[in-house]
């Protein structure tokens, strides 16, 4: 037993800083993920109100391209969709325009990749899938074997057999209880 403690031992010292940084990734990203409801995590919006001379409810074809002069969008324009017979919407890469071609009023609504988060949260949910699909395997495998040699580090009261024992009891117990509720 004392040679199957020693291997746990060093299994769960090397492969634990071995996963420093991967657990770094999927810890901060869980809890930006987890509070999605709450704010974006990936994209920062803004939101800016304008003013350009009122152009007039007239023929699209007539009045699209003097609403993109007054605009002068720094960004290249991708497209532009007739809403209503007031309303020109102006469509640019990270943003769009809603324009009130009577009273000239602008609304640009904007959004912008948040510089960290956005990169965990992509690694998080395997959007890239390929090369990260081996990586994130490999994690969890080794997550397995940090769970399963951490249960033989600790003997005595404070291990399996006394608060250690408890602890991983309700662990099991939490998912459990947890999937029986929300059935």
């Amino acid at each position: 037993m004392r040679t199957f403690r020693r291997v746990c031992r060093f299994l769960h010292r090397e492969l634990g800083f071995l996963t420093v940084g991967l657990t770094l990734v999927y810890g901060i990203s869980g809890l930006a993920l987890n509070h999605a409801h709450h704010w974006d995590a990936n994209y920062r919006r803004t939101r800016t109100e304008l003013h350009i001379e009122p152009v007039g409810t007239g023929p699209t074809a007539e009045i699209t391209p003097r609403v993109l002069a007054l605009l002068a969008p720094a960004e290249p324009v991708k497209n532009t969709w007739r809403a209503a017979p007031d309303l020109l919407q102006v469509f640019v890469e990270g943003a769009q325009y809603d324009v009130d071609l009577v009273t000239g009023k602008v609304v640009r609504s904007g959004f912008a990749r948040r510089a960290l988060l956005w990169d965990l949260n992509f690694m998080h949910l395997n959007t890239g899938k390929s090369p990260w699909t081996g990586i994130a395997d490999a994690y969890a495998g080794i997550l397995i074997l940090l769970a399963l040699t951490g249960i033989f580090l600790v003997k005595g009261g404070k291990g399996l057999a006394g608060r250690g024992g408890v602890l991983m009891a309700l662990g099991f117990i939490l998912p459990v209880v947890y999937a029986l509720a929300v059935r």
